[in-house]
């Protein structure tokens, strides 16, 4: 694909694109569904009773690969309307696939679904593509064997997998080493099918949708806060839990594309509506702000147990700041986009303790970088950190094709900087992964655009 200021539309290799300057973003826009929610949302619909209408779905690449996979499980769902309608089986209803179940290449299909079936007596074998396939899985897997599933990685720690449920998995009690959403919400979907106590313990909060949404539910749990600003999760299963219509908000780690987009593009005035604004999610807002971000946020209503809001923006002049490493559970798919942001502040910017980064998509302290250094932008990364000398003046010119790593939050993020770009701007994967987590970012994109 070959992006002009990002107008742009299933162009071929060959055709060139006259040159239009982009005046800026104006507009409101309704975002796309959260990726985080449509993935439990569907997950625990068909560990509940009865029928389950989920409103705006995102309807991804990755959250095909829960969907295929639960049908698989003998889960019906289908597509009525402009609503996904899912016949939950209960919490022990997987029956025996017939194939291996592809999570493509979404590390939370892969985790969430290794916690839903390891309490059903069924044999599976998850696999992926090859991202996902070099992606860590032992960190869910090792709590899973310890309450009594069996399961066998690939060199002991990656897809393909095989793992074998069991009916009697032990209620017991499991202390997260590093604060993961994923791995919390594995124990969560197998505690639900446990007899007895289930307890889990995390360092620091991570995303509670998974929590948020069963107590929609009105599965009953405690959730406690820890002197030292960890939470302490107790389940008492096995639950019955009784399906209800649900509605994803609007995905905030989309939406951080469009915000930052129309920070960098002068004159811009933008609103978002629907967003979700859970506080462990939207802690980029906040360094936007901190690097000048003239944002404004106003909460609306509260849906399937998640607050909402609108947010707006416009252009504004921003300065590089250090951000520390303790925010970086809270941050880390908005990096690649923040370091847009960085490259047209005023100064330096530091991100740091971004090791876990090392295990997304692609290797992101390594993309993030190349991005950047694609069009000319100091950036260089100082062992699990990322300095970033910005420039709101310089210039902005692709010098060579983008390498995306078939990692959309790359794609994305080069794409944004394609807004400012006096050149054309070309992304090694024809900007396929894009689908990954946002589809429709074109069409929402070409709604805002003022030649």
């Amino acid at each position: 694909m070959i992006l002009k200021y990002i107008i742009v539309v299933n162009i071929s290799q060959e055709t060139k694109l006259t040159k239009q300057k982009i005046k800026k973003l104006s507009g409101t826009i309704r975002i796309i569904g959260d990726k985080s929610i449509s993935h439990r949302a569907l997950i625990i619909s068909s560990m509940s009773i009865g029928k389950s209408e989920i409103n705006n779905l995102l309807e991804s690449d990755d959250i095909f690969s829960t969907l295929n996979i639960l049908k698989d499980l003998g889960v019906k769902i289908i597509k009525k309307d402009k609503k996904w309608v899912v016949y939950g089986n209960g919490s022990n209803g997987f029956i025996q696939p017939k194939n291996a179940l592809d999570c493509g290449n979404s590390g939370t299909t892969a985790r969430l679904m290794l916690g839903a079936v390891c309490t059903n007596p069924i044999y599976c074998t998850l696999i992926g593509d090859k991202s996902l396939s070099k992606r860590p899985m032992k960190r869910v897997t090792a709590h899973l064997e310890k309450i009594g599933s069996r399961v066998s990685l690939t060199n002991n720690k990656n897809l393909p997998l095989t793992i074998t449920g069991s009916q009697t998995c032990l209620p017991l009690l499991h202390k997260i080493s590093k604060p993961s959403a994923q791995i919390k919400s594995a124990i969560i979907l197998a505690a639900l099918n446990i007899n007895g106590e289930t307890k889990i313990i995390e360092p620091r909060q991570t995303r509670d949708h998974t929590e948020l949404l069963l107590k929609y539910l009105k599965v009953d749990y405690k959730n406690q806060k820890m002197s030292s600003g960890g939470r302490k999760l107790i389940f008492n299963g096995p639950y019955e839990i009784k399906s209800k219509n649900l509605f994803v908000p609007g995905d905030p780690s989309s939406a951080a594309f469009i915000i930052v987009g129309a920070l960098i593009t002068p004159n811009s005035k933008i609103k978002l509506i629907d967003v979700l604004l859970n506080k462990t999610r939207i802690a980029y807002l906040s360094i936007l702000k901190k690097m000048g971000g003239k944002i404004k946020i106003k909460k609306t209503k509260i849906q399937s147990g998640e607050q909402l809001g609108t947010i707006t923006v416009l252009a504004s002049s921003l300065r590089g700041i250090n951000i520390p490493a303790n925010l970086s559970p809270y941050l880390i798919d908005e990096y690649p986009i923040l370091s847009v942001a960085a490259a047209r502040a005023k100064g330096t910017t530091v991100m740091k303790g971004l090791d876990e980064l090392r295990y997304k998509e692609s290797d992101r302290i390594k993309s993030t970088v190349g991005m950047l250094k694609s069009f000319g932008i100091k950036a260089e990364s100082i062992k699990n950190d990322i300095k970033i000398k910005g420039s709101p003046l310089k210039e902005v010119k692709c010098y060579k094709t983008v390498k995306v790593y078939t990692d959309h939050r790359i794609a994305l993020s080069a794409s944004i900087l394609g807004l400012i770009s006096n050149n054309p701007v070309k992304l090694d994967d024809n900007g396929k992964s894009m689908s990954t987590s946002y589809p429709t970012f074109k069409d929402d994109l070409k709604k805002l655009i003022i030649n």
